[in-house]
């Protein structure tokens, strides 16, 4: 995880991509670990560990989320740009800033969400008794990332030049 860039703003991005990248992939080895053991033990042992379900639930739910906020960060999600590439620089700025307004309404709906479902809420996994508030969570951590690469984009759109 080499880091070298003059720009402190650029070098804590890629530290955080790096990061995210070597989370998302750790939380890949722990659903394939589990699901691996699961069927091993249907179809070996004629036995099923149900925790292995459980545990596999909620490092899916972070690994998708994860990788969502990193594919903000990296710009990769998937998009229409065919009529966007059609039109002006001018319309094409309307374009990304409705865009980008849209995915921050969003944002934001998500957090305040976050926040009202979490007064007062306490509930656990049935059987292993893992707080449901560590499963949620994870849905304002892909918003606060999301918002840091849309924030990003917004800041690229108005430093562009018009071409």
């Amino acid at each position: 995880m080499k880091v070298n860039s003059a720009n402190p703003f650029q070098a804590s991005m890629q530290l955080l991509r790096s990061t995210l990248e070597i989370a998302i992939g750790l939380l890949v080895l722990g659903v394939v670990f589990c699901v691996a053991a699961n069927v091993f033990g249907r179809f070996a042992l004629n036995y099923s560990f149900v925790w292995a379900e459980e545990i596999s639930r909620i490092l899916f739910i972070w690994l998708v989320l994860l990788g969502a906020g990193l594919a903000s960060l990296n710009n990769e999600h998937v998009s229409v740009s065919y009529f966007k590439n059609l039109v002006s620089s001018p319309v094409r700025k309307v374009f990304g800033l409705l865009s980008i307004g849209v995915i921050y309404v969003v944002c934001i709906c998500i957090l305040i969400g976050f926040r009202d479902i979490m007064a007062g809420f306490i509930s656990v996994t049935p059987l292993l008794q893992i707080p449901k508030t560590l499963l949620f969570s994870a849905m304002p951590v892909m918003a606060v990332l999301t918002l840091i690469a849309n924030s990003i984009a917004l800041f690229n759109l108005f430093a562009r030049s018009p071409t």
